[in-house]
């Protein structure tokens, strides 16, 4: 699969989900792997391999990003329809979603509505509402500062400052060997960071900040599993534990050292995800529980 590095402001028809009809029709389980706001579907790259063990795949798109036009802009639950009507064409075959922020939510609301078997996992999950005002007041004192560390107002920048902490939090603000990591995987994905402009925050992160599960949502004990890293600069573990608390006590994995970018700072977290699927138990040193 080629993803586009290129944004569109067009508006023809794309097809929000992207995957191979046949390969999901002989699939054992079939993954739809959601992305977050500004981020691609290739930040799902160490997941190809699952279908070695007979897992389909299936990628949800979001605005503006692997070749889908900026307009319409994101809606959770439109997003969560169109997954629950993949589900509804492959009724016997189990179903795994693994949503990455603001991709959780999606994942949670398509899993409401599904007959399969589903399991869920949320990578460094948005919780409702997008956190808030907590998550905006946070969010933003970090990017004032992350300009004031650069002595610059230019966008590319500050977010390329800012994406430091997206990765490991403000620890590495303090931490050399962790500063270095970082330096690492913005010079490697350099060519994959996407940049909050274009119109793109707006339309991937709008319907988030009024995004609430129904009040009647109900998941079966061992359903939903939330991977969080514990310097996450987003949504704090704080935050996401009391959203695992309230919609039934949702396993929380934690990793230390860790920010909300774990799918380029902590590739291991994709094998925890994966055996979390296949129903097997934890693995050592793979995280604590929160």
């Amino acid at each position: 699969m080629v993803w586009s590095s290129k944004t569109s402001a067009a508006t023809t028809d794309v097809p929000h989900l992207s995957y191979d009809a046949q390969a999901l029709s002989r699939a054992r389980v079939i993954a739809v792997l959601i992305p977050g706001a500004l981020s691609r579907g290739d930040i799902f790259a160490p997941v190809q391999r699952w279908q070695e063990a007979g897992y389909g795949l299936a990628t949800y798109r979001f605005p503006g990003l692997d070749s889908r036009p900026l307009s319409p802009a994101l809606k959770i639950e439109k997003a969560a329809a169109e997954i629950a009507d993949l589900a509804s064409a492959h009724p016997d075959t189990p179903f795994r979603l693994l949503g990455f922020s603001t991709g959780a939510p999606i994942a949670l609301s398509a899993a409401h509505r599904m007959r399969n078997d589903v399991k869920v996992a949320g990578l460094s999950p948005a919780v409702e509402r997008g956190g808030g005002t907590e998550t905006a007041l946070r969010t933003t004192r970090l990017i004032l500062s992350a300009a004031w560390r650069v002595r610059s107002g230019r966008l590319r920048k500050v977010w390329l400052e800012y994406y430091r902490l997206l990765l490991f939090g403000t620890p590495v603000l303090s931490d050399q060997t962790l500063s270095i990591r970082a330096a690492q995987i913005i010079d490697g994905r350099a060519d994959r960071i996407v940049f909050p402009e274009g119109g793109m925050p707006k339309a991937h992160m709008a319907d988030l900040r009024r995004w609430r599960l129904p009040k009647d949502t109900a998941f079966e004990k061992g359903q939903i599993r939330f991977f969080q890293g514990l310097e996450d600069p987003v949504f704090s573990p704080q935050q996401v534990t009391h959203f695992a608390r309230q919609i039934g006590g949702v396993p929380v994995t934690g990793y230390a050292d860790q920010g909300h970018l774990m799918f380029a700072s902590h590739l291991p977290v994709f094998d925890d995800i994966f055996d979390f699927f296949e129903g097997r138990p934890p693995r050592k040193g793979g995280g604590i529980a929160l």
